[in-house]
């Protein structure tokens, strides 16, 4: 579990970087791992979060290895001055550079990891206010200026493994799909983390509809747990033969299918952040979600969006609201539009 940590000054030879955000969030993120790994490049690099999420990493460009913040003994890194886990802090101390995305920089987790890491610690706010209005990733990338490390591009990329694509290979020809079908294949996500950012379904439905008249297909239709037994059924009972189904599948094994693909269609969700850090062409449907903070970032990206006078939605009103004109208001014209625009025709 210990990595190497044979550092000299400037020299780092060891790096654990501490995410335990949403799968969005991490996305967004990766322009800052990128510039640490290239600022640092003798550095072995290990992550620590949610292994669900942080497989996208591990092994694949920004770390070796990953580990759960919620493996055994880790909670006595989060009360202050108290009692730590030995076995914890002997693999703290091994490295010689600890970043930790997390909100107080003052806060028990980073005071405890000075106590047994000699190395430098690092401390990224993964989160600007609510109003501020600047793109998450520039405000993660400008936190890295006080530290003097170089950044890099903003645009996030996922790096996948030649295993990861034989898998994808073999789930396609099960499909009945042939490689060179697969840049023909549209994905629809109509799911989202969140309730409040999910399209109308029937509007998603009458979408997939208007698709299906205008081209043969093949769709690729993402769901998973947040998209619910409603959604599931709704587009299960369609008995299209131009449908295939991305259900119960890891996200590594997700982004694997994914890649290659023609066009990604999806809400305002973690899986959109993936598809544009996979390179496809997106279009994200935004709501009462600040589309300046939160938008997927790459070459050819389209959040559709309403102009309402209370969107993007103040953080009190986001939790209060159940109206969500912001999202009843996006018609499946507009979606097309957006479409059109980075030069795809459907």
């Amino acid at each position: 579990m210990n990595p190497s940590a044979k550092g000299n000054g400037a020299e780092i030879e060891s790096m654990l970087v501490i995410h335990q955000g949403a799968i969005g969030d991490f996305i967004l993120a990766l322009p800052v791992l990128s510039a640490l790994r290239r600022a640092f490049p003798k550095a072995r690099p290990f992550m620590m979060g949610y292994p669900r999420i942080l497989q996208l990493a591990e092994g694949r460009f920004y770390a070796e290895e990953v580990f759960s913040i919620d493996q055994k003994g880790m909670a006595t890194f989060f009360v202050r001055e108290g009692s730590l886990d030995r076995g914890l802090s002997d693999f703290f101390s091994a490295f010689e550079l600890i970043v930790v995305f997390g909100r107080d920089r003052d806060g028990a987790l980073i005071g405890n990891l000075k106590r047994v890491c000699k190395g430098q610690i690092f401390h990224i706010n993964p989160l600007p206010k609510w109003d501020e209005g600047v793109h998450l990733s520039d405000y993660l990338l400008k936190q890295l200026t006080q530290y003097e490390v170089p950044l890099s591009k903003t645009v996030p990329r996922l790096y996948l493994r030649e295993s990861d694509r034989e898998w994808a290979k073999n789930f396609w020809t099960e499909k009945g799909i042939r490689p060179e079908g697969r840049s023909q294949v549209i994905i629809l996500h109509p799911g989202s983390g969140s309730r409040k950012k999910i399209w109308p379904l029937k509007r998603f439905l009458g979408f997939l509809h208007h698709l299906e008249t205008q081209l043969a297909g093949p769709f690729l239709i993402i769901l998973g747990p947040a998209e619910g037994p409603e959604v599931q059924r709704a587009f299960e009972e369609r008995g299209s033969p131009h449908l295939i189904f991305a259900k119960g599948l890891s996200l590594v094994q997700l982004a694997s299918v994914m890649e290659g693909c023609r066009l990604f269609i999806g809400n305002d969700s973690g899986i959109s952040h993936m598809a544009v850090a996979l390179g496809l062409p997106t279009i994200a449907i935004f709501g009462p979600t600040d589309h300046r903070v939160w938008s997927p970032r790459g070459e050819k990206v389209e959040v559709v969006r309403q102009e309402v006078p209370c969107s993007p939605c103040a953080e009190e009103r986001f939790f209060l609201c159940k109206d969500l004109q912001c999202l009843h208001r996006v018609e499946i014209s507009d979606v097309l539009k957006s479409i059109q625009s980075i030069g795809l025709e459907v």
